[in-house]
């Protein structure tokens, strides 16, 4: 035999049933990985021998793609798991957030029109207590504004300063 045989890849074709015609059948098609025991009539050729190690170095390549494939494809569905777990709790925070803005809008809009209400009663409050303080300039007779007292102007300026 050739040097190949005793290659430390393929310890098996160190066996003597092995050179005597052990072999393996090409007929494992229900399971790629499995490589079935199978007589032969004569030895393998160096052709043969590396047609063989070829096709097991090819199960093996496929085993170890299946392996990938398979840690590849849990790896994304704990990634999907933990992507929904997330969407559902942003949903819910989103809920949360606009409840609470639409609550602080009816606020808003509640203290604005309270805003214009207490405008509205100031600016009334005040032409009333300045129509008092007028009304206690034309009456009082020693305050020199009187009808009697011909002072127009410093009546002017009594009602300028209570405008202002």
């Amino acid at each position: 035999m050739n040097s190949d045989i005793s290659s430390p890849d393929l310890p098996f074709l160190l066996d003597p049933d092995f050179q005597s015609g052990l072999g393996f059948s090409d007929n494992s098609l229900s399971d790629p990985t499995d490589l079935e025991p199978v007589y032969q009539t004569k030895p393998l050729s160096v052709a043969e021998q590396r047609r063989l190690r070829r096709k097991i170095s090819n199960r093996e390549s496929a085993r170890r793609s299946r392996a990938r494939k398979q840690h590849h494809i849990e790896g994304l569905r704990a990634r999907l798991a933990r992507l929904q777990a997330e969407k559902q709790n942003l949903s819910n925070q989103l809920g949360t957030v606009l409840s609470r803005s639409e609550l602080v809008r009816c606020q808003n809009f509640r203290l604005q029109a309270e805003s214009v209400m207490l405008r509205r009663r100031l600016a009334e409050a005040r032409r009333v207590l300045i129509l008092r303080q007028l009304q206690q300039l034309v009456v009082s007779p020693c305050s020199g504004f009187g009808p009697g007292s011909g002072s127009l102007f410093g009546f002017e300026q009594a009602l300028a300063s209570l405008i202002s």
